[in-house]
């Protein structure tokens, strides 16, 4: 049973006379009452009309029960009973009412939130031509609607969670029951439930904790930004994450290749979307591989060029006072430093930077003989290539720097050892049970027919074997012949 003088005066210390948590002093049948909320998270002009009037209006009450409240006032989620005055005090912090009567023997909790939120709209890394548009945003709740309204089935699951000392930050674990591994699913919600840290801002934070390899360069968490990726992931038998505040959804388990799909290939013909997906690694091996291969051939091995392109670029580089090396990583800091400017600038000043940058200081640079046209011209069809695969322009940047420096001190011999190297390092990773190369390393025939490759849809009938799950089926196979005969 709760006593109203000393938990008022327990919830005042415990706030320490912060300006944005407001008492509301009122009666409720002849009794002292308090209403402790968020100024700025509730409905005003709801609260006025459907909680505190009905409550000033309020007689004789033979009993001061969460029951008897509800009838009383007028709001669409049914009163909560926090269990003490900590987890009351915790549920105010979360944007509810909390609502203490003298001689009631329940800590009576009241949800009626409306705050600004920015509106559902394309988001910015993943845009179509065709397929759905709407993404994620920063409110938790209609992050889960938005997956609900595409799995409208019993099964989904949302395992809530709350993690961060200060933040209290709502995290929400979905999957498919009766498709996802629950082993997967048990482990992911026991590495959350071990995260011990002040706060958490972004989904990152949580990606942090739970992948298996924490020192690795690579990513070994999926991100989306929406709704459609997601069900279409967790469709194949992988869970998915919703942290409050993030508009990025975090997937597992989660392999290399997926980097190379996209949303849309899905909704275009299938030869166009493997010819995409084949472009999309080319472009990253030629982002990551290319200004490498050029150091090694001008430093050590120039005899493989061809006579006539050995003569431009030795005609070019003739004055450059900067060894290939060095030249190869200038210009790979300036693209690196005009990007981040770019970046962290005001749009239309960023853009222009950005421009500016690299037309104006690049044609500059070789007009004074400090840079080669060929070196400026392969950085910036490797930061092209680059950005075809978003997902992994922060591994890609670092690798393509430390591939220079091997080509520079060992030539073509350490670049394909280093990427022999980079790619037996790959094949070792794993995520929840599946292997980071899949379905290359291990070979998984069945798999192949959404990789590089992509298959008509109606042709994948299973779920991937990439990921452990606890239904294989997906899809009836179709029969053709007969539906060739039903057509005649």
């Amino acid at each position: 049973m709760i006593r109203y003088k000393r938990d008022r005066e327990k919830l005042e210390e415990m706030f320490g006379g912060t300006k944005d948590i407001l008492f509301l002093d009122i009666e409720v049948a002849g009794k002292s009452a308090v209403l402790v909320y968020v100024d700025g998270l509730s409905d005003k002009n709801l609260f006025d009309r459907n909680i505190i009037e009905p409550l000033k209006k309020a007689e004789d009450l033979e009993d001061i029960t969460c029951d008897e409240i509800n009838k009383l006032i007028f709001i669409t989620d049914p009163i909560i009973v926090a269990k003490d005055i900590d987890e009351f005090a915790l549920k105010i912090c979360d944007g509810d009412i909390g609502l203490l009567i003298d001689g009631a023997r329940e800590y009576m909790v009241l949800s009626l939130r409306s705050y600004i939120m920015r509106s559902i709209q394309e988001p910015p890394m993943s845009v179509n031509i065709k397929g759905p548009r709407e993404g994620f945003i920063e409110d938790m709740k209609i992050n889960m609607t938005m997956i609900r309204r595409r799995l409208r089935t019993t099964d989904l699951r949302f395992d809530m969670f709350k993690v961060g000392k200060y933040t209290g930050t709502s995290v929400s674990v979905v999957y498919i029951d009766g498709v996802a591994d629950p082993e997967i699913v048990k482990e992911i919600e026991k590495r959350i439930e071990a995260i011990e840290v002040d706060g958490i801002v972004d989904s990152s934070y949580i990606s942090r904790y739970i992948e298996d390899n924490k020192s690795s360069l690579f990513n070994q968490v999926g991100t989306a930004e929406k709704p459609d990726i997601i069900a279409a992931k967790l469709l194949e038998g992988r869970v998915a994450i919703v942290v409050d505040g993030s508009p990025i959804v975090l997937t597992l388990p989660f392999i290399l290749f997926e980097h190379f799909q996209a949303s849309e290939d899905y909704y275009i013909k299938p030869y166009r979307a493997t010819v995409t997906r084949i472009l999309r690694l080319f472009a990253m091996l030629i982002a990551i591989m290319l200004p490498a291969t050029y150091v090694a051939l001008q430093e050590f091995q120039y005899q493989l060029l061809p006579l006539k392109l050995l003569v431009v670029i030795m005609n070019s580089i003739h004055g450059v006072p900067l060894t290939p090396t060095l030249e190869m990583l200038t210009l790979l800091l300036i693209f690196e430093v005009l990007n981040e400017a770019s970046l962290r600038m005001p749009k239309y000043v960023g853009t222009a930077i950005s421009i500016v940058g690299a037309i104006v200081l690049g044609e500059t640079a070789v007009n004074a003989g400090l840079l080669s046209i060929p070196s400026v011209l392969i950085t910036a069809i490797s930061t092209i290539g680059l950005y075809s695969v978003p997902d992994e322009v922060e591994a890609g940047s670092v690798l393509r720097m430390g591939f220079v420096v091997i080509s520079g001190l060992i030539g073509m011999f350490g670049l394909i050892v280093s990427f022999m190297v980079l790619t037996t390092y790959l094949v070792g990773l794993k995520s929840y049970k599946s292997s980071y190369m899949t379905p290359f390393a291990p070979l998984l025939p069945s798999d192949l027919k959404d990789t590089l490759i992509k298959c008509n849809q109606i042709k994948m009938t299973k779920r991937p074997y990439s990921v452990s799950t606890s239904n294989r089926t997906r899809a009836k196979k179709l029969n053709t012949r007969s539906d060739k005969d039903n057509v005649k």
